[in-house]
């Protein structure tokens, strides 16, 4: 059995405006799943990484990001440079997908989640296998990208015991 590679993909912003974020529990309990039937793997979560990337400047970052709420016209060129860092730390998850063996997507609900899904499709363009955790079973791009769709947690562990690469 391959200990191999995973990213964490998932539900952080969605829907929801500015800083209000989508309980992230969630990946804890991937975390401790595959810890469990993989102890060796490597497992990369986006919020761990840009957490320790930016640990000095969530402050002014959160300034930076909810002051976009208030510009009718948003242009890259003239975005606050904090915010361009962000975009590229962006880039580089996508890349981590990509690079991983395993990207996991938790989809909860019927809640698009657009950052999840470049990371999935980034990983899918990259031959990597794609596992999306949710009930959006009709959804064109998670049947675009994914390589199975599984309903919750238990059924991703059965997967990972039985089935993972």
């Amino acid at each position: 059995m391959s200990t191999g590679s995973f990213f964490v993909a998932g539900l952080m912003q969605g829907a929801r405006p500015g800083a209000d974020l989508a309980d992230q529990s969630y990946r804890q309990e991937l975390r401790e799943v595959i810890g469990r039937h993989r102890p060796d793997a490597v497992v990369s979560d986006p919020v761990e990484l840009l957490l320790e990337r930016f640990a000095g400047e969530v402050t002014r970052i959160r300034a930076a990001h909810a002051a976009l709420a208030g510009q009718p016209v948003l242009r890259r060129d003239r975005l606050d440079p904090v915010v361009l860092e962000l975009i590229d730390a962006f880039h580089e998850m996508t890349e981590l997908a990509a690079a991983s063996d395993v990207c996991v997507a938790w989809l909860p609900g019927r809640e698009p989640s657009m950052g999840t899904a470049m990371e999935m499709y980034r990983a899918y363009l990259a031959g990597r296998t794609v596992v999306a955790i949710t009930e959006m079973r009709q959804t064109l791009a998670i049947l675009a990208c994914s390589t199975v769709i599984l309903p919750d947690l238990a059924a991703f562990e059965e997967w990972l015991v039985a089935e993972a690469p």
